[in-house]
């Protein structure tokens, strides 16, 4: 699907960059997912959740060090957006609430760095909507970089 076919983005601002994923992507924003940990992975790396029976990634928007750990309950309110290509689902845990806007309220501008938004996320474009700047994730091609061929 091309960005003239797609109306709206859901965005994810950040502490140090703002994000945001083709809203035809996305399957569902959760509140209350528990998020089981695994040992020796990347710090980008939140663990695995059960999404209707199966276990799903789910990878911090931003590094560890802007996402603190508590212990409260109230005080730690989890928001993991669940996007989807094709079989391959992934849980994106945000450091903040998302929102939606349209393509057609954003401007789209010439990333200067490229087309990599980071190691992690593959970039499909960068939009300028209310003085900010959003890393559009390309979904497909994140998606198919996690994803391990025997």
């Amino acid at each position: 699907m091309s960005e003239n076919e797609i109306n709206e983005i859901l965005c994810f601002p950040g502490s140090r960059k703002n994000y945001a994923v083709d809203f035809s992507c996305v399957v569902e924003i959760s509140y209350d997912f528990k998020i089981s940990k695994i040992p020796c992975m990347p710090s980008d790396f939140d663990g695995v959740c059960s999404y209707k029976g199966a276990m799903i990634p789910v990878i911090r928007i931003e590094g560890e060090e802007s996402l603190p750990e508590t212990d409260s309950e109230e005080e730690s309110r989890v928001i993991v957006v669940i996007v989807k290509h094709q079989k391959y689902l992934l849980g994106i845990r945000l450091s903040k609430e998302p929102y939606i806007i349209s393509y057609t309220a954003a401007d789209k501008i010439t990333n200067p760095l490229g087309v990599a938004a980071s190691d992690r996320w593959k970039e499909k474009g960068l939009y300028r909507y209310d003085q900010k700047l959003f890393s559009v994730i390309d979904v497909e091609k994140t998606l198919e970089g996690m994803v391990f061929y025997p």
